[in-house]
């Protein structure tokens, strides 16, 4: 009955606009979908800001957004990140224009009230004007109604009431521990920069992208091409990766719950002999990689470590807007419902010694910096995307790839496919159905 009411509220009919196996294009241009979606989605659920490795020190400071909402996170005089809205209390101006830096409070270039990094108003020009009854209490910077943070990584939500963040992540928050896990102190850190990109496509269909293998035969083909390459040049090389993306049916597509999919690249890397560490040991010194393996093994134990050395980092998209893919991290933030803009950011692993850290870099540069040979197919295929959902005829997009496939339902319960099935897909559609109708 909620459901109903809720859709009978906005007067659009999601369960009409979204099938099992197909979803309408008005989805990714209806205006008032989108200013629904800030509502329903970004404005409500836990989303994913940023990590506490960006504010080490007091008076660190990043900005950001919470959908078109923005925000700072602040490391505060008491080392504990806090979390306000981007807003002046006095006439809305924003009180900081810089994306990242070091400050002992905010002031506002308006009228020059002052705050300091727990946000509390410190100072204002002429406040004898505002009367006796003014109290500078009570007009402190509006925190974040809920933050939450697992392991460094850093939720918000701006709803007052819902569910918690452990709720929210499930058993998905398990992929957050193994990511954290393939360092050897079980710390990574965004310390080496971030990637900040522009894209004229919605948000969703980044999210989609992010777990969907059928496209890596075409789109990146020739990533197949350059392993040929390397391991013509290599052949250590060549035994530590699959030999073409072919391979990729071996990858096992699994709902999470909530939203959150997963892409699990453990059975590929078992059956094919591609151990993680083979993804970035070509190039580090002998002494660097064993220096590496002695501390996995001191901080994790040995089977553990070895256990992460194949299996690696997850892949995985945790809905509505964060994905974990081998050395980074990445996340969206909707600008518009035709531009989306999109942050990169390769991880450092605490601890781990610097030769790896630096071919983490360099791979990551590779693979999608700015001239990087991967990142700049996908840019292309999904603007590609966006100008093709202008015609007007016959606008259903097609996701039913593995739909007649059986499902396999996992040890926890979770409902899986493999051979480049399109159910992850299907599922983050599934709960966006959920929410959009009302539910959480």
């Amino acid at each position: 009955m909620v459901a109903n009411l809720a859709d009978k509220t906005s007067g659009i009919d999601y369960s009409a606009l979204i099938k099992n196996d197909r979803v309408h294009g008005k989805l990714y241009y209806d205006e008032d979908i989108f200013q629904e979606e800030l509502e329903k989605i970004w404005y409500k659920q836990w989303v994913y800001i940023g990590h506490d490795s960006e504010v080490p020190n007091v008076g660190d400071y990043v900005t950001t957004f919470i959908g078109k909402q923005p925000i700072i996170i602040v490391r505060d005089s008491n080392q504990q990140v806090q979390v306000f809205l981007n807003r002046c209390r006095h006439r809305s101006n924003t009180i900081c224009e810089q994306l990242k830096g070091n400050v002992g409070g905010f002031v506002c270039a308006y009228h020059g009230w002052t705050y300091n990094l727990e946000g509390e108003l410190k100072a204002l020009p002429l406040a004898e004007g505002f009367g006796d009854n003014f109290n500078m209490a009570d007009f402190s910077l509006v925190k974040v109604p809920r933050l939450g943070n697992h392991r460094g990584f850093l939720f918000a939500s701006l709803a007052e009431q819902g569910k918690s963040l452990e709720a929210h992540m499930g058993i998905a928050s398990e992929n957050i521990d193994r990511f954290c896990d393939t360092s050897p102190s079980g710390k990574i850190a965004v310390s080496a920069g971030i990637w900040k990109m522009k894209i004229k496509a919605n948000w969703k269909m980044w999210i989609e992208n992010s777990v969907d293998l059928y496209h890596a035969i075409s789109t990146h083909a020739s990533n197949a091409y350059m392993a040929q390459m390397m391991g013509e040049k290599s052949p250590t090389l060549a035994n530590k990766m699959p030999a073409s993306i072919g391979h990729f049916d071996k990858v096992v597509l699994r709902d999470l719950g909530n939203g959150h999919v997963e892409a699990d690249m453990r059975p590929l890397r078992r059956e094919t002999g591609m151990t993680y560490t083979g993804d970035w040991s070509d190039g580090v010194p002998e002494a660097a990689q064993n220096a590496f393996i002695e501390k996995m093994e001191a901080f994790h134990g040995k089977q553990k470590a070895d256990d992460i050395a194949i299996d690696g980092p997850p892949h995985t998209v945790m809905f509505p807007n964060l994905f974990f893919m081998l050395q980074d991290i990445r996340w969206a933030v909707p600008v518009s419902v035709d531009e989306t803009w999109l942050y990169y950011a390769p991880t450092m692993l605490v601890d781990a010694p610097d030769e790896i850290n630096t071919m983490r870099l360099r791979r990551d540069e590779g693979a999608y910096g700015p001239a990087g040979f991967q990142l700049s197919d996908d840019l292309e295929v999904w603007e590609r995307n966006y100008r093709g959902i202008a015609t007007r005829k016959n606008e259903w997009i097609m996701m039913g790839r593995g739909a007649d496939m059986p499902i396999i339902t996992d040890n926890d319960g979770r409902p899986t496919q493999a051979d480049y099935s399109e159910h992850s897909i299907r599922s983050q559609w599934q709960h966006y159905l959920k929410v959009m109708q009302g539910g959480s």
